[in-house]
């Protein structure tokens, strides 16, 4: 998992130690209003923004890491 990710999951109260890429976002307390925290907390630290579909799009911890990597290195639509 990306540094950044680690960051945001565990600021919205995620502990990211022991977690999978695999691991199903909503099994490991990630709701939809927390996809919102971390898709403004992205964008308050690093000016990347991910849309509200986009990010309610992904459901496995490894898509919303490559989400965030891909945006992180310019790769992937804004």
């Amino acid at each position: 998992m990306t540094h950044c990710l680690d960051q945001l999951l565990a600021t919205v109260g995620v502990d990211p130690t022991g977690l999978a890429p695999g691991d199903r976002l909503e099994e490991i307390g990630v709701d939809s209003l927390a996809l919102v925290e971390l898709s403004m907390l992205l964008a308050e630290q690093t000016g990347v923004t991910i849309g509200d579909d986009e990010m309610a799009s992904v459901s496995t911890l490894g898509a919303l890491d490559d989400l965030v990597a891909a945006r992180l290195t310019g790769r992937g639509t804004r």
